[in-house]
């Protein structure tokens, strides 16, 4: 009887070993199979050793991107290291190079993150990624956990404020000096709205808020032309969805509005009657936002449907696109001899103000230009002198470090 054990432990040891090497296989062999041309000698030795294999290497690989999407990262994957570096003792140092490529290109990796990823939202509705809140809302812990206290942060103290706010007029009057006007689109994001989504252990901003503070400020400050965002998300969050159930963003028929409060704002700066041209009518499209896509679970095709607008005008402008980093530019477009339109305007801003775009934005003017989003805000005044009338500067609450460069 104890040798029959002794033969069923002996057993059950080397199963383990051949499963383990059964599951360890496949995706070392994927993770050579995809390597890139600095790896060719050993991808041609993989292949000369396992010759039969190749076929079906690639048609895992074929259900693999089909099944399982590549999961979206938030960092670069570790590039394979192309060379040897320092002397030949620094072995350790070579062979933790070619561990983090490894590390990042194992074969399965999205599908092992996916399932992972899955057994956590099964078990404790938990990700390292979003907060799953009611109603299929998501929120990005990024947003939640990092990026809205960090603006809180550099508005913590009442002189931190109070330098913002008269940085913002200073910009203001930077840009007036050069014959630009600028109108302040700020917008904020959908956990003050949405309070109630969130789970009871995620992080909450009160109305209150240190940046909530500042904004009433430049809200009630006339020297200072601001669309008063929160009030229209406000107005419109019982007439249909202000924000992406699964996306950060506010929808794009929200956007719409915030452009067209813009238009409006603008006309009557300019003394002008001018009203918004296009019609809002709301289609229900399947949509995966980048939360879905961010907490990278294994129902990486399910989609859910979202507000976008039914587009039903044509495009007045004839736009040129350009390169962001020699230019400073986005796109420009050309000039349409109108008097009708307001005067050519400048847009500065990020993928909340793409949404004003598509919404049909640029269209009421003579002449639209997108400034380069990443450029620094102090450069902006320079680019846009002898451009354009008006700046509308678009810069969000999450965007601490651009409101500590306004009080600069």
């Amino acid at each position: 009887m104890r040798l029959r054990l002794r033969k069923y432990r002996q057993f059950g040891y080397a199963g383990f070993i051949v499963a383990i090497f059964a599951v360890s296989v496949l995706p070392f062999a994927l993770a050579l199979f995809n390597a890139p041309p600095e790896v060719e000698r050993a991808r041609s030795a993989q292949r000369a050793a396992l010759p039969l294999l190749g076929p079906f290497f690639a048609r895992v690989e074929g259900w693999y991107g089909m099944y399982a999407a590549p999961v979206q990262e938030l960092r670069q994957p570790a590039s394979f290291p192309s060379a040897w570096t320092g002397s030949w003792m620094e072995t350790d140092k070579n062979y933790a190079l070619f561990e983090k490529w490894f590390a990042d290109h194992l074969g399965l990796r999205s599908l092992m993150i996916r399932a992972k990823n899955e057994v956590d939202y099964a078990l404790f509705r938990s990700s390292s990624r979003v907060y799953f809140g009611k109603h299929g809302e998501l929120f990005g812990r990024s947003v939640t956990d990092i990026e809205l206290p960090t603006t809180e942060l550099v508005l913590d103290t009442p002189a931190k404020i109070d330098a913002v706010y008269r940085g913002v007029l200073r910009y203001a009057a930077r840009l007036k000096a050069r014959g630009v006007t600028m109108v302040l689109v700020a917008p904020v994001q959908k956990q003050y709205f949405r309070r109630d989504h969130l789970p009871f252990f995620a992080p909450r901003q009160p109305d209150d808020s240190h940046f909530m503070q500042l904004y009433r400020r430049l809200r009630d400050t006339p020297a200072l032309h601001m669309v008063d965002v929160v009030g229209l998300l406000q107005r419109q969050q019982h007439v249909f969805p202000i924000f992406f159930q699964q996306d950060f963003h506010w929808t794009d028929p929200m956007a719409q509005v915030v452009a067209q409060e813009t238009v409006k704002l603008i006309a009557r700066l300019e003394g002008q009657s001018g009203h918004w041209q296009y019609p809002a009518q709301i289609e229900y499209r399947p949509l995966q936002g980048s939360e879905a896509r961010f907490s990278a679970r294994l129902n990486a095709h399910e989609e859910v449907r979202e507000p976008f607008l039914q587009k039903t005008w044509q495009d007045r402008h004839a736009s040129t696109e350009l390169d962001a980093e020699k230019t400073g530019l986005e796109f420009d477009t050309d000039t349409l001899d109108d008097p009708s339109l307001l005067p050519a305007t400048c847009m500065y801003g990020n993928s909340f103000g793409d949404g004003m775009l598509r919404a049909g934005l640029a269209d009421h003017f003579q002449k639209f230009s997108k400034i380069n989003r990443a450029m620094p805000l102090p450069s902006v005044p320079a680019l846009v002198r002898g451009r354009c009338r008006y700046l509308i500067m678009q810069v969000l609450d999450i965007q601490g470090m651009h409101w500590r460069l306004l009080s600069l």
